[in-house]
């Protein structure tokens, strides 16, 4: 494959991932943030059934296993925080859809355990003998049909649960085996024969509550009973004039570096200013694709990676300008200039994306929000100053208006 060829493949292929991007951009909205859009807190309180008070401990894990649940939910940015000193854990949840639908989730203990039913009494409630097995022993649980296009939820054990299920059905055969959740009996099918394998839950009224049960089941049971307190509509801590004026600061930052780089570098300033389009363009795009959230720190993040997407391309502008001043050929210079540019670009923005995933794996809320479009911000900038702009400029030397090294930013005419 030629080189024209080639770079008109790489554009064609910018095109249509900027066509993907603005389709995105103008059939989904854009999530915000707690802090400009506002959203559902919800207050969780741990019942103290045995009166010795909830540890710290219990506290900790079921603050984990919240925010298990609440990432499995797809909701971006939220906060969940710890009332220190009380048994309390608040939930904060950015533009939600269903909010109590997300609480009752949330808050679900998702207590399995499977019992033999005995009996029923005269009000026709099950009577269960004592737990024979609890939901800690599963590895995986997932929605879907049986053969007979039932709804179920099936349940994938460990090693040790496998083992114990067999032991199980091989001392109860011709016994039912209830299979109940938070004391409600899913379902108790008669024990045939003993099973070694995976078990399913049945009678499920829908396909969404399915995938639910099977959320809570896959990320734990909770280790004390959440009651919810409150639920309160809480409105955006900074609102729309902060995510205008930061918009309207990304805005006036573009207009400024583009003129710069008119002036000092002449017509590459027009390919910077094709790579910035591109760049906020794909950026936009990913970031309403993902169904992530905007937030004010994310907004900052997004500004800087414009900084450092100019950047790039000043370190091989001016290696381009270095090697037009040698006396090089234009393809040669721009060849160059991309080969000997690329290692300080490789370095600086591996060091960035190594900060960001650290702010991203110990921060939460805002600071995740501002590692992410900071990480996506670096990805998308590289893309577009080390392809795009290399595949625009080596189709441009092709004609002769753009051979010459004013074109570039060089005075000097070379021969």
């Amino acid at each position: 494959m030629n080189r024209r060829r080639k770079n008109l493949l790489i554009l064609a292929f910018v095109v249509i991932l900027v066509g993907v991007s603005l389709y995105h951009i103008l059939t989904i909205s854009t999530r915000l943030g707690l802090d400009l859009r506002g959203g559902t807190r919800v207050i969780l309180t741990a019942a103290d059934e045995t009166g010795e008070g909830v540890s710290e401990e219990k506290m900790e894990k079921a603050m984990l296993i919240i925010q298990e649940r609440v990432d499995q939910l797809g909701v971006s940015e939220p906060e969940i925080n710890r009332v220190i000193g009380t048994g309390s854990i608040v939930v904060a949840l950015p533009d939600v859809a269903d909010p109590q639908k997300a609480i009752d989730i949330i808050g679900k203990t998702a207590q399995l355990e499977f019992r033999i039913l005995e009996e029923f009494d005269e009000e026709d409630k099950p009577v269960f003998g004592s737990v024979l097995m609890r939901g800690d022993m599963l590895r995986d649980a997932s929605a879907g049909y049986d053969p007979d296009g039932k709804i179920i939820v099936s349940m994938t054990f460990t090693p040790e649960g496998a083992d114990r299920f067999y032991e199980i059905t091989s001392q109860n055969v011709d016994r039912r085996l209830a299979i109940v959740l938070d004391g409600e009996m899913k379902s108790a099918p008669v024990i045939k024969t003993a099973i070694r394998g995976d078990a399913v839950i049945e009678n499920i009224g829908s396909l969404e509550e399915a995938k639910n049960i099977a959320l809570v089941l896959k990320t734990g049971a909770l280790p004390v009973n959440l009651e919810v307190e409150e639920v309160r509509v809480i409105s955006a801590t900074l609102g729309l004039d902060s995510l205008q004026q930061g918009i309207r600061a990304g805005i006036i930052g573009i207009i400024l570096v583009i003129l710069f780089m008119l002036v000092y570098y002449a017509g590459l300033g027009g390919v910077v200013f094709a790579a910035l389009v591109i760049y906020g363009v794909l950026f936009w795009g990913v970031l309403v694709g993902l169904r992530a959230a905007l937030t004010l720190p994310g907004i900052a993040g997004m500004i800087l990676t414009i900084g450092m997407a100019v950047d790039a391309n000043i370190i091989i502008y001016e290696r381009i300008k270095e090697e037009i001043r040698k006396g090089k050929t234009i393809r040669t210079s721009i060849a160059e200039g991309f080969k000997h540019g690329l290692r300080a670009i490789l370095d600086a923005n591996v060091t960035t994306l190594t900060t960001a995933a650290v702010l991203f794996y110990f921060g939460t809320g805002p600071i995740r929000g501002f590692a992410t479009t900071l990480s996506l911000g670096v990805l998308i900038s590289m893309f577009t100053a080390l392809v795009f702009t290399r595949s625009l400029l080596e189709l441009l030397v092709d004609f002769k208006a753009f051979l010459r090294p004013g074109f570039f930013g060089v005075r000097k005419q070379v021969t």
